[in-house]
């Protein structure tokens, strides 16, 4: 049942439009009616209308795309740091089907942060595997990974648009993967970000940064991944 009318009306408005939401009259992902639609739906001005949605996208129920209308947000995805995961276990610890979009997987002399991270001497190769990590066939991630030629190039040999990297090294190369050590910031997505994970120019992104390590802490991979911040978060439970 929609609440009962009353002023201001852009309260009014922006109630009933969460009790829909709530309700699952608009579920996640679903696009909202235009202003004018709503304008003529509930006999309101422009201004009543806009200030309502304004609200709404503030408080982060909902959010604009330019060109496309108003859509209701989904749910974050979050993902507590007290364990190594990969991708695809976080997605299916949530119900979330996990897909990948493979961009590049190449040898490469890698920049000199990722050679240190990765043991490397000047000019050795590493193996660069680029995907695009998707959640219910919704881009979620960008992971940019330098790996150990050795490993990189057996990763390779599988469809790259499909497996779990973690998964085929510990399950088919028999490699353990043993701790990692992480970095956590914020950025803004570049031209090509943007493109690829399908959002827009600045949009806000989580970017973490891990270095993971098999037995003897011999380094495997160093991989950067750009999480879409309206889609993904990070809790850590902390004790005193």
């Amino acid at each position: 049942m929609s609440p009962t009318r009353h002023a201001p009306l852009y309260q009014w408005l922006a109630e009933t439009l969460r009790e829909d939401i709530s309700q699952g009259v608009y579920n996640p992902g679903d696009v909202l009616p235009t202003e004018h639609e709503l304008m003529r739906r509930y006999d309101l001005s422009s201004t009543t209308v806009r200030r309502a949605v304004h609200d709404l996208v503030l408080e982060g129920l909902i959010y604009r795309k330019a060109g496309k209308g108003t859509f209701v947000r989904r749910a974050h995805i979050e993902e507590h740091l007290s364990r190594l995961t990969s991708f695809p276990e976080e997605m299916r610890n949530r119900n979330i089907v996990p897909s990948f979009k493979l961009v590049c997987a190449e040898p490469c002399v890698p920049p000199a942060d990722a050679a240190r991270a990765l043991n490397l001497s000047a000019n050795q190769e590493a193996f660069y595997i680029e995907r695009v990590q998707l959640g219910n066939g919704e881009p979620i991630a960008l992971a940019r990974g330098y790996w150990r030629r050795d490993i990189g190039e057996q990763l390779a040999q599988h469809d790259l648009d499909v497996i779990a990297l973690y998964e085929v090294v510990e399950n088919t190369l028999h490699i353990p993967l043993v701790e990692a050590d992480e970095s956590i910031s914020a950025a803004v997505s570049d031209a090509d970000i943007t493109k690829k994970l399908d959002i827009q120019r600045r949009a806000p992104l989580l970017v973490l940064r891990r270095a993971s390590y098999t037995t003897d802490m011999r380094p495997v991979e160093l991989t950067t991944t750009f999480y879409r911040a309206d889609r993904y978060e990070y809790k850590i439970r902390l004790a005193r």
